[in-house]
Protein backbone atom coordinates (compact mmCIF):
# COMPACT_ATOMS: atom_id res chain seq x y z
CA UNK A 1 0.00 0.00 0.00
CA UNK A 2 1.76 3.45 -1.10
CA UNK A 3 0.53 6.59 0.41
CA UNK A 4 1.84 10.03 -1.46
CA UNK A 5 0.55 12.88 -0.59
CA UNK A 6 1.97 16.42 0.21
CA UNK A 7 0.90 18.32 3.34
CA UNK A 8 1.90 21.17 6.01
CA UNK A 9 1.51 19.96 9.54
CA UNK A 10 0.39 23.18 11.56
CA UNK A 11 2.84 25.49 9.74
CA UNK A 12 5.11 23.08 11.13
CA UNK A 13 6.83 21.84 8.01
CA UNK A 14 6.21 21.20 4.35
CA UNK A 15 6.46 17.76 3.39
CA UNK A 16 6.22 15.00 0.29
CA UNK A 17 6.06 11.76 0.94
CA UNK A 18 5.52 8.33 0.59
CA UNK A 19 4.46 5.22 2.41
CA UNK A 20 4.95 1.53 1.66
CA UNK A 21 3.89 -1.91 3.15
CA UNK A 22 6.69 -4.48 1.28
CA UNK A 23 5.11 -8.01 0.19
CA UNK A 24 6.22 -10.59 2.35
CA UNK A 25 8.56 -11.91 0.18
CA UNK A 26 10.43 -8.38 0.09
CA UNK A 27 10.15 -8.53 3.97
CA UNK A 28 12.12 -11.90 4.04
CA UNK A 29 14.49 -11.20 0.97
CA UNK A 30 15.06 -7.74 0.33
CA UNK A 31 15.80 -4.27 1.41
CA UNK A 32 13.18 -2.24 1.19
CA UNK A 33 11.64 0.94 1.77
CA UNK A 34 8.79 1.86 4.59
CA UNK A 35 8.91 5.83 4.40
CA UNK A 36 10.57 7.97 1.92
CA UNK A 37 10.41 11.47 1.34
CA UNK A 38 11.48 15.45 1.07
CA UNK A 39 10.99 17.75 3.90
CA UNK A 40 10.99 21.85 4.40
CA UNK A 41 10.72 22.56 7.77
CA UNK A 42 8.93 26.02 8.12
CA UNK A 43 9.65 26.11 12.41
CA UNK A 44 11.70 24.58 14.66
CA UNK A 45 10.50 20.86 16.03
CA UNK A 46 11.83 18.34 17.81
CA UNK A 47 10.71 14.51 16.32
CA UNK A 48 11.83 12.04 18.69
CA UNK A 49 11.95 8.30 18.70
CA UNK A 50 12.63 5.03 20.17
CA UNK A 51 11.83 1.22 19.54
CA UNK A 52 11.50 1.54 16.03
CA UNK A 53 11.97 -1.58 13.91
CA UNK A 54 13.76 0.51 11.18
CA UNK A 55 16.67 2.37 9.93
CA UNK A 56 16.63 5.97 9.06
CA UNK A 57 19.31 7.72 6.47
CA UNK A 58 18.37 11.83 5.86
CA UNK A 59 20.27 14.09 3.58
CA UNK A 60 20.72 18.04 4.66
CA UNK A 61 20.01 19.34 1.49
CA UNK A 62 20.12 23.02 2.89
CA UNK A 63 20.18 24.45 6.40
CA UNK A 64 21.20 22.89 9.71
CA UNK A 65 20.16 21.27 13.00
CA UNK A 66 20.90 18.90 15.17
CA UNK A 67 20.51 14.93 16.08
CA UNK A 68 20.52 13.00 19.03
CA UNK A 69 21.77 9.78 19.38
CA UNK A 70 21.97 7.83 22.33
CA UNK A 71 22.43 11.13 24.52
CA UNK A 72 25.38 12.15 22.12
CA UNK A 73 24.36 15.24 19.88
CA UNK A 74 25.76 16.62 16.58
CA UNK A 75 25.34 19.62 14.94
CA UNK A 76 24.87 18.60 11.34
CA UNK A 77 24.60 21.24 8.28
CA UNK A 78 23.78 21.38 4.45
CA UNK A 79 26.23 18.75 2.96
CA UNK A 80 26.12 16.50 5.95
CA UNK A 81 23.95 13.02 5.80
CA UNK A 82 22.79 10.94 8.90
CA UNK A 83 22.41 6.93 9.22
CA UNK A 84 20.31 5.74 12.24
CA UNK A 85 19.54 3.12 14.04
CA UNK A 86 16.01 3.85 14.78
CA UNK A 87 15.61 1.04 17.76
CA UNK A 88 18.37 3.20 19.76
CA UNK A 89 16.67 6.76 21.22
CA UNK A 90 16.88 9.70 18.62
CA UNK A 91 15.30 12.73 17.93
CA UNK A 92 16.68 15.65 15.70
CA UNK A 93 15.42 19.29 14.88
CA UNK A 94 16.08 22.29 12.34
CA UNK A 95 18.06 25.22 13.63
CA UNK A 96 15.53 28.05 13.63
CA UNK A 97 17.46 30.96 12.28
CA UNK A 98 18.75 28.20 9.08
CA UNK A 99 16.00 25.87 8.70
CA UNK A 100 16.60 22.66 6.90
CA UNK A 101 15.39 20.86 4.33
CA UNK A 102 16.29 17.21 4.18
CA UNK A 103 15.73 13.67 1.60
CA UNK A 104 15.16 10.66 3.87
CA UNK A 105 14.39 7.16 3.79
CA UNK A 106 13.18 4.97 6.61
CA UNK A 107 13.94 1.29 5.86
CA UNK A 108 14.76 -2.24 6.62
CA UNK A 109 15.29 -5.78 5.66
CA UNK A 110 18.05 -8.33 4.58
CA UNK A 111 21.55 -6.89 5.96
CA UNK A 112 20.21 -3.57 6.68
CA UNK A 113 21.87 -4.14 10.32
CA UNK A 114 25.26 -5.46 8.33
CA UNK A 115 25.32 -1.97 6.23
CA UNK A 116 24.48 0.15 9.63
CA UNK A 117 27.18 -2.07 11.51
CA UNK A 118 29.79 -1.37 8.60
CA UNK A 119 28.98 2.13 8.16
CA UNK A 120 29.73 2.74 11.84
CA UNK A 121 32.71 1.24 11.97
CA UNK A 122 34.62 3.09 9.71
CA UNK A 123 32.81 6.20 10.59
CA UNK A 124 34.63 6.02 14.29
CA UNK A 125 30.57 4.74 15.50
CA UNK A 126 29.44 8.76 14.26
CA UNK A 127 26.37 8.80 13.08
CA UNK A 128 26.75 11.42 10.67
CA UNK A 129 29.35 12.14 7.92
CA UNK A 130 29.83 14.30 4.81
CA UNK A 131 28.54 13.52 1.74
CA UNK A 132 30.86 13.55 -1.37
CA UNK A 133 27.68 14.30 -3.31
CA UNK A 134 24.53 15.27 -2.38
CA UNK A 135 22.69 15.45 -5.28
CA UNK A 136 23.42 11.73 -6.09
CA UNK A 137 21.80 11.22 -2.56
CA UNK A 138 18.83 13.31 -3.31
CA UNK A 139 18.40 11.72 -6.80
CA UNK A 140 18.45 8.28 -5.42
CA UNK A 141 15.56 9.42 -3.02
CA UNK A 142 13.89 10.40 -5.78
CA UNK A 143 14.11 7.14 -7.98
CA UNK A 144 13.16 5.44 -4.80
CA UNK A 145 9.70 7.80 -4.42
CA UNK A 146 8.30 7.44 -8.05
CA UNK A 147 8.73 3.66 -8.35
CA UNK A 148 6.49 3.67 -5.37
CA UNK A 149 3.77 4.12 -8.33
CA UNK A 150 3.94 0.70 -9.52
CA UNK A 151 2.78 -1.57 -7.03
CA UNK A 152 4.30 -4.88 -8.23
CA UNK A 153 7.16 -7.02 -7.46
CA UNK A 154 9.23 -5.69 -10.09
CA UNK A 155 8.57 -2.39 -8.19
CA UNK A 156 10.32 -3.83 -4.70
CA UNK A 157 13.05 -5.40 -6.66
CA UNK A 158 14.28 -2.32 -7.99
CA UNK A 159 13.71 -0.76 -4.56
CA UNK A 160 16.10 -2.60 -3.43
CA UNK A 161 18.75 -1.63 -5.70
CA UNK A 162 18.16 1.65 -5.28
CA UNK A 163 18.54 1.07 -1.18
CA UNK A 164 21.73 -0.97 -1.53
CA UNK A 165 23.08 1.41 -4.18
CA UNK A 166 22.21 4.36 -1.85
CA UNK A 167 24.06 2.39 1.33
CA UNK A 168 27.11 1.17 -0.62
CA UNK A 169 27.65 4.81 -1.54
CA UNK A 170 27.21 5.94 1.89
CA UNK A 171 29.92 3.07 2.94
CA UNK A 172 32.45 4.09 0.15
CA UNK A 173 32.32 8.16 0.99
CA UNK A 174 33.07 7.15 4.89
CA UNK A 175 35.74 4.65 3.77
CA UNK A 176 37.09 7.55 1.49
CA UNK A 177 36.73 10.19 4.27
CA UNK A 178 38.63 7.63 6.67
CA UNK A 179 41.48 7.41 4.20
CA UNK A 180 41.98 10.98 3.72
CA UNK A 181 42.33 11.58 7.62
CA UNK A 182 44.60 8.61 7.61
CA UNK A 183 46.56 10.73 4.81
CA UNK A 184 46.21 13.89 6.93
CA UNK A 185 47.52 12.47 9.98
CA UNK A 186 50.76 10.50 8.08
CA UNK A 187 51.06 13.98 6.81
CA UNK A 188 50.62 15.76 10.44
CA UNK A 189 52.86 13.01 11.72
CA UNK A 190 55.85 13.76 9.39
CA UNK A 191 55.72 17.21 10.00
CA UNK A 192 56.11 16.16 13.88
CA UNK A 193 59.41 14.07 13.30
CA UNK A 194 60.88 17.16 11.54
CA UNK A 195 60.18 18.85 14.72
CA UNK A 196 60.76 16.28 17.04
CA UNK A 197 63.06 14.06 15.52
CA UNK A 198 65.89 14.75 18.31
CA UNK A 199 63.19 13.51 21.11
CA UNK A 200 64.64 10.17 22.97
CA UNK A 201 62.33 7.31 22.80
CA UNK A 202 60.41 9.26 19.75
CA UNK A 203 58.61 6.40 17.96
CA UNK A 204 56.90 4.92 21.60
CA UNK A 205 55.88 8.65 22.01
CA UNK A 206 54.41 8.93 18.48
CA UNK A 207 52.52 5.41 18.47
CA UNK A 208 50.88 6.45 22.29
CA UNK A 209 50.19 10.22 21.36
CA UNK A 210 48.33 8.47 18.20
CA UNK A 211 46.62 5.86 19.91
CA UNK A 212 48.52 3.12 16.80
CA UNK A 213 50.75 0.32 17.75
CA UNK A 214 54.15 0.13 16.25
CA UNK A 215 53.29 -2.16 13.89
CA UNK A 216 50.17 -1.09 12.23
CA UNK A 217 51.70 2.92 12.55
CA UNK A 218 55.24 1.60 10.67
CA UNK A 219 52.63 -0.18 7.70
CA UNK A 220 50.88 3.00 7.07
CA UNK A 221 53.88 5.07 6.83
CA UNK A 222 55.50 2.77 4.46
CA UNK A 223 52.74 2.48 2.01
CA UNK A 224 53.02 6.14 2.12
CA UNK A 225 55.80 6.93 1.97
CA UNK A 226 58.10 4.05 0.89
CA UNK A 227 59.80 4.08 4.24
CA UNK A 228 58.25 2.66 7.60
CA UNK A 229 58.34 5.44 10.63
CA UNK A 230 61.31 3.77 12.37
CA UNK A 231 63.57 4.22 9.15
CA UNK A 232 62.35 7.35 8.89
CA UNK A 233 63.24 8.68 11.95
CA UNK A 234 66.88 7.25 11.99
CA UNK A 235 67.15 8.67 8.41
CA UNK A 236 66.13 12.33 9.73
CA UNK A 237 68.65 11.66 12.75
CA UNK A 238 71.58 10.89 10.60
CA UNK A 239 70.76 13.66 7.55
CA UNK A 240 71.17 15.83 10.58
CA UNK A 241 74.34 14.63 11.89
CA UNK A 242 75.72 14.90 8.48
CA UNK A 243 74.88 18.44 8.62
CA UNK A 244 76.60 19.10 11.82
CA UNK A 245 79.27 17.55 10.59
CA UNK A 246 79.69 19.83 7.59
CA UNK A 247 78.88 23.21 8.63
CA UNK A 248 80.08 23.26 12.47
CA UNK A 249 83.15 22.16 14.02
CA UNK A 250 81.15 20.60 17.20
CA UNK A 251 83.32 17.02 18.01
CA UNK A 252 81.28 14.27 16.53
CA UNK A 253 80.94 12.76 20.30
CA UNK A 254 79.08 15.49 20.26
CA UNK A 255 77.07 15.29 17.08
CA UNK A 256 76.30 11.59 18.63
CA UNK A 257 74.15 13.09 21.20
CA UNK A 258 72.80 16.56 19.18
CA UNK A 259 71.56 14.46 15.90
CA UNK A 260 69.21 12.25 18.13
CA UNK A 261 71.35 8.97 17.68
CA UNK A 262 72.67 8.67 21.27
CA UNK A 263 74.66 5.81 20.32
CA UNK A 264 78.45 5.74 19.46
CA UNK A 265 78.03 2.18 17.74
CA UNK A 266 74.95 2.96 15.67
CA UNK A 267 76.31 6.50 14.42
CA UNK A 268 79.58 4.38 13.33
CA UNK A 269 77.45 2.03 11.73
CA UNK A 270 75.49 4.46 9.96
CA UNK A 271 78.47 5.77 8.10
CA UNK A 272 80.08 2.76 7.36
CA UNK A 273 77.08 1.61 5.91
CA UNK A 274 75.56 4.85 3.57
CA UNK A 275 78.79 6.77 3.29
CA UNK A 276 81.26 3.76 3.26
CA UNK A 277 83.42 6.14 5.39
CA UNK A 278 83.99 7.04 9.12
CA UNK A 279 82.04 10.17 10.24
CA UNK A 280 85.81 12.07 10.12
CA UNK A 281 86.51 10.80 6.72
CA UNK A 282 82.98 12.09 5.99
CA UNK A 283 83.66 15.69 7.26
CA UNK A 284 87.00 15.62 5.65
CA UNK A 285 85.51 15.06 2.35
CA UNK A 286 82.74 17.43 2.54
CA UNK A 287 82.71 20.20 5.27
CA UNK A 288 83.14 23.55 3.67
CA UNK A 289 85.61 24.88 6.57
CA UNK A 290 88.08 22.06 6.42
CA UNK A 291 88.94 23.26 3.05
CA UNK A 292 90.61 26.29 3.89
Amino acid sequence: MNNNMLYETENITASDRILHTPSDFARKNFLYIQEAGKLKSLKPHVSSRSDLDSYLIFAVLKGSGTVKTNETVYHISEGDCAFINCMEPYEHISDEDNPWELAWVHFNGNNADSYYQLFLQNNEDVSYFHMRNAQSYKDIVDKIMEIQNEKDQLSEINTSLFLTELVTMIIRDVVKIKEHKGEHNLSKLREQINERFREENLFEKLCQENNMDEMSINKEYKDKYGIDLCDYILNRRFTCAKELLRFTVKPVKEIVTESGIGNADLFRNLFNKNEGMTAEEYREKWSQWNRG
